[in-house]
């Protein structure tokens, strides 16, 4: 994780070596093993501006 603290807001970077899944029939098994491979990263999104702007947004909801 790479973080930039600027005046817009925080502008950060993460990967993992390893995928998000256990399970070898998920898409994210090796997504996140791929991007580091190349080293590449995934941009956060923190504005509403950069958040609406994604092309497949979801949200998750904590109750608790």
């Amino acid at each position: 994780m790479a973080t930039e603290l600027t005046p817009g807001g925080p502008r950060t970077r993460t990967v993992l070596a390893y995928g998000e899944s256990a399970n070898p029939a998920s898409p994210h098994y090796l997504d996140q093993t791929v991007l580091f491979s190349h080293r590449q990263w995934v941009i956060e999104r923190f504005t509403e501006a950069e958040i609406t702007a994604d092309p497949q947004p979801w949200t998750t909801t904590l109750h608790g």
